[in-house]
């Protein structure tokens, strides 16, 4: 889900003044392999609480926050892996308040952006990309904004699209984020924030779920808030392929050059989609298209988009290895320790409402503190603003 405001102040962003002075590189987080070594990190300037709280004002945005710090912006490139455990460079931003830091603590808020497929349109090239991590920067957090893997420099592999591996190259986002700040001087509080919305709400539940089951060892999740998404890919594709429209054929497009990368399921487009769309996929997901772009060279269509044939087998008893994969890659079978916040338009047909209910049963079962906060007749596209001003005031309570 791509957050388009009324009016682009984002020329302003990109006409700071560069600062030239070098940072340090010291790892204070980094694993023996070298997951979250910094490579590199460019500051990008400094943005005004005054620019942000008139660009909140200009646009009648709300989002739960009022900026009281002027903040630092910094791109930082780092060390992760990919799926096949091969060593990959991979990008993010990283947002701080503007102050004098001795005897501060922050705590980290890693924020997640929704769907994009074209690779220049992140946080680290473009820092209002990353506009949750950015705003609560302004009001005493550290901000984290990764790019996630085969978006940003991240040019040579592909992007694990509501694929749990995509968490991997979020906690070595916060691990690059701590070893800067150590490096730095800056200290941070141990308490560690996930949010992210659409995509990004995936994305959360998966760093979450992937930080208490493989690195409790080395963080602790305070809380998180997965917005309005996917998270029972096996619901959400039954959804889809059984439905006569569906108004984002970009996403479907996008989940199969991931899942047949990722799963190796090593099928030619044609397998699953007919022509001219099995045509159009592989280069309208190269990383040069957005969703939008990519769009408009597909179909809304679902029997003119997926072959007859496919239909038939997903909706019946075929297709058990891609099955499979959606449930290894669903995220309600598990059971939380730190809180979880749902957020959910209850007209989201997008990214079906249901997901949130499933995952908000499914995880209360397994003994989660967990709850679901329902936007009235909020469409996905509508409740996005009004979850991230739920997701800020709740954190804020929880907030060191």
């Amino acid at each position: 889900m791509n957050i388009n405001f009324k009016h682009h102040r984002i020329l302003l962003l990109v006409l700071f003044l560069f600062a030239c002075e070098g940072t340090k590189t010291e790892d204070c987080a980094t694993t023996e392999d070298g997951r979250g070594h910094v490579i590199s990190v460019l500051p990008m300037g400094t943005i005004s609480a005054k620019f942000l709280n008139d660009f909140l004002a200009d646009n009648n945005i709300d989002i739960g926050v009022i900026p009281i710090f002027d903040v630092k912006v910094y791109s930082i490139v780092y060390e992760t892996v990919d799926w096949d455990g091969e060593p990959r460079q991979a990008s993010g931003a990283i947002y701080i308040p503007d102050e004098d830091y001795s005897n501060k603590k922050y705590p980290i808020y890693s924020g997640q952006h929704g769907t994009e497929s074209k690779r220049t349109n992140v946080a680290s090239i473009t820092p209002l990309r990353g506009f949750d991590a950015l705003f609560v920067a302004s009001v005493g957090y550290i901000g984290s904004s990764p790019d996630l893997l085969g978006l940003g420099i991240s040019s040579d592999v592909v992007h694990p699209y509501v694929h749990a591996f995509v968490a991997e190259a979020v906690v070595d986002k916060i691990r690059a984020t701590k070893n800067w700040l150590c490096s730095n001087g800056i200290n941070d509080n141990e308490q560690l924030f996930i949010a992210g919305y659409s995509e990004g709400g995936y994305v959360a539940m998966a760093t979450h779920k992937l930080i208490e089951e493989k690195y409790a060892d080395e963080f602790t999740v305070t809380a998180s808030a997965p917005m309005a998404g996917p998270h029972d890919m096996t619901y959400a594709s039954n959804r889809i392929t059984s439905s006569e429209t569906y108004s984002q054929p970009g996403y479907i497009s996008f989940t199969y050059m991931s899942y047949n990368t990722i799963e190796k399921l090593n099928r030619p487009a044609n397998d699953l989609f007919q022509n001219p769309y099995a045509e159009r996929i592989p280069k309208l997901m190269d990383g040069s298209k957005t969703i939008g772009e990519a769009n408009d060279k597909l179909t809304t269509n679902m029997k003119s988009l997926f072959t007859e044939n496919f239909i038939t087998e997903f909706l019946g008893d075929g297709e058990q290895k891609l099955k499979n994969a959606f449930a290894k890659n669903s995220l309600v079978d598990w059971s939380p320790n730190a809180p979880i916040m749902l957020v959910h338009g209850e007209n989201d047909i997008t990214v079906g409402y249901n997901n949130s209910v499933i995952a908000h049963d499914k995880l209360k079962a397994n003994g989660a503190n967990i709850t679901l906060i329902t936007i009235p007749n909020g469409t996905h596209g509508s409740s996005v603003f009004p979850a991230y001003t739920a997701t800020m005031v709740w954190f804020s309570t929880l907030k060191k």
